[in-house]
C-alpha cells in the first residue's frame, strides 16, 4: 500500500512538472494607437516584470498618462522553425520567429514617436502550416502561484483583413483557451491573465485569415505581476470554475 502511495505521488509530481501552460483568460482587443493603453496596468498598481519590443530596438518614453515605460530591445531570431518543446529554461521572449521593422505595418502615427516606432517592429512566422507550427511566446522566470497579466500588442496594416488569435495551449494541432480572432489593423492590445503553475508560460499565436502566407505577428509585450488581493480574487474564480466543472 505504501509503495502504491509513493508511486501515485511520483506520477502526480511528474504530471505537474510536465504541464506547459496555465489557463489564460484573455480580454480585448483594445485600440493601441494611443499610449494611454499602456497606463492601465500602471494605474492598477501592478508590479512591472518586463517589457520587450522586437525589430525596433529598446524604447523608453513617457505615456499620455505621465508614466515612464521602458521596453528592452530583442532582435533575436530563430526563423521559421517548428515549434520546439516548451522548456522552463531560457530567458523570456520569442524562440521560433523572425524579426523585422516595417513602416507599412502601422497605419498612421500614435501620440508618441517611440511608441509608433515600436509598433512598426514585429516578430513574424509565415510557415504555410501555421496550424501545426504556431508562433510561440515563452515567458520564463515566473513564480509559481503568482498571478500575472501579460499585454500583447500587434499591428499589421499591410492587409485590411489581417487577423490572428492567441491561445493558452496547443496540442495535436488543436488550440484551446483562445482570445478569439481579432484584427491587427491599425494596432491592438490583447490582455491575458493567469496564475503561474510552472516557472514558465507559453502563449501560442495562430493566423485566422487567408491572406498570403497568413503571417502571425507581435510587436511588443509587457508582463506585470498582479498584487494581492487581486491574486486571491483570481484564485477564487479559478476554484469556482473547477467546482462548476465537477458538478
Amino acid at each position: 500500500m505504501k509503495r502504491m502511495m509513493i508511486m501515485c505521488f511520483v506520477l502526480c509530481v511528474a504530471m505537474v512538472a510536465s504541464t506547459q501552460a496555465a489557463v489564460i483568460t484573455f480580454s480585448g482587443p483594445v485600440d493601441a494607437m494611443n499610449t494611454s493603453v499602456l497606463d492601465v496596468e500602471v494605474n492598477l498598481h501592478y508590479t512591472f516584470v518586463e517589457g520587450v519590443t522586437y525589430g525596433s530596438g529598446a524604447k523608453s518614453f513617457t505615456t499620455a498618462g505621465g508614466n515612464l515605460i521602458a521596453l528592452a530591445g530583442n532582435n533575436a531570431s530563430l526563423g521559421n522553425v517548428d515549434m520546439p518543446a516548451g522548456t522552463p529554461s531560457g530567458s523570456s521572449g520569442w524562440y521560433n520567429a523572425g524579426s523585422q521593422w516595417n513602416g507599412s505595418c502601422l497605419a498612421g502615427n500614435t501620440d508618441v514617436l517611440a511608441w509608433t516606432d515600436a509598433l512598426k517592429g514585429n516578430l513574424w512566422h509565415n510557415n504555410a502550416s501555421d496550424a501545426t507550427r504556431p508562433l510561440t511566446l515563452h515567458l520564463a522566470g515566473l513564480t509559481i502561484g503568482q498571478a500575472y497579466s501579460v499585454q500583447l500588442y500587434s499591428a499589421d496594416a499591410r492587409f485590411t483583413d489581417r487577423t490572428q488569435t492567441y491561445a493558452s495551449s496547443f496540442s495535436g494541432g488543436t488550440f484551446s483557451g483562445t482570445s478569439g480572432s481579432f484584427s491587427q489593423n491599425p494596432a491592438y492590445k490583447v490582455t491575458g491573465t493567469f496564475i503561474a503553475d510552472a516557472i514558465y508560460q507559453d502563449i501560442f499565436i495562430q493566423a485566422t485569415d487567408t491572406v498570403g502566407n497568413a503571417d502571425t505577428t507581435l510587436a511588443v509585450y509587457t508582463l506585470y505581476a498582479v498584487p494581492e488581493p487581486a491574486t486571491m480574487i483570481l484564485l477564487g474564480l479559478g476554484s469556482l470554475t473547477m467546482l462548476r466543472k465537477r458538478k
